[in-house]
């Protein structure tokens, strides 16, 4: 029973292909031609702009160039703070409103 366990074990190992380096090039091609390669990459940017009196303009016009570059917006987080002042009373008023896109149904 050993020997015939063996012998199989060869004809596994019979299938496998050993190459020297000039023909590496050739097997690679060989080997992406019989598969998919599916690479994924990740990129993350910050983007930070000084706060002057055009940073709303510059933060517009970033956005509106990495739309039209091809990216996809999928959160967007907006905030406003508003101070009223009136005689004897003062309000604080803060809104956040936040845009994203939810999951089909």
């Amino acid at each position: 029973m050993e020997k015939k366990n063996l012998g199989r074990g060869l004809e596994e190992i019979s299938n496998i292909f050993l190459s020297t380096k000039e023909n590496a090039n050739e097997n690679s091609h060989q080997v992406e031609d019989q598969c998919e390669i599916q690479e994924t990459v990740t990129v993350r940017k910050k983007l930070a702009f000084y706060n002057d009196k055009n940073v709303q303009k510059n933060m517009a016009r970033s956005l509106s160039r990495h739309i039209e570059k091809g990216y996809h917006i999928r959160r967007i987080y907006l905030q406003k703070n508003e101070d009223i002042s009136t005689p004897g009373n003062r309000i604080h008023r803060k809104e956040n409103v936040i845009i994203s896109i939810k999951p089909s149904i």
